[in-house]
């Protein structure tokens, strides 16, 4: 199915007709839905992702220019949804190890390929760039899965000082993936 959507029908759905809105879901919503589910590889959070989309899509209808293709838009929409759930993912696993399953997992897809080894090649530079404690509390904790009482130990200091560079390092990153306008965890 096409993604060129009428120009006519994105300035009826800009004027808030829901009829529009269902005629463009209809035409686009098994595209995005591969999408997503590409890059996630669960259907259950693909629907509710592509959900928000169309969400999101509804709710921002007023800022749609009829002459810019419509694609694109829900395509970015969808593909910064994903990322804020891969973002999330980030929180409770190993970024390198969610990298490579995801490629693994992944189709021969280049655009996404590009896209993971982008996120994953900011959120390394966004690591580097901590001052050196705590990039490496840091990276004991998330990349080599130690408990704070064990990087204390490893580094010879108190797991309150651990902790307190942890959560600078946190406060860091999320300050640094919001200016880049990515939702951090």
């Amino acid at each position: 199915m096409s993604t060129c959507v009428d120009p006519a029908l994105i300035a009826r759905l800009r004027d808030g007709e829901e009829a529009a809105f269902r005629a463009i879901y209809d035409q686009l919503h098994g595209r995005i839905y591969r999408l997503i589910l590409a890059l996630l590889k669960d259907t259950a959070k693909t629907e509710e992702v592509l959900q928000e989309t169309f969400i999101s899509l509804w709710m921002n209808r007023h800022k749609l220019d009829g002459e810019q293709p419509l694609y694109p838009y829900i395509y970015l929409i969808a593909k910064r949804l994903a990322i804020d759930h891969f973002r999330k993912k980030l929180a409770e696993t190993n970024a390198s190890d969610y990298v490579k399953v995801f490629a693994a997992n992944s189709t021969n897809n280049t655009e996404e390929t590009v896209f993971f080894e982008d996120l994953n090649r900011f959120a390394r530079e966004s690591i580097n760039s901590l001052p050196a404690q705590q990039q490496q509390v840091f990276t004991l904790s998330r990349d080599e899965g130690l408990s704070y009482d064990e990087i204390a130990e490893r580094l010879q200091i108190s797991p309150n000082t651990v902790r307190n560079h942890m959560v600078n390092a946190l406060r860091t990153l999320k300050l640094r993936f919001t200016q880049q306008g990515m939702i951090y965890w």
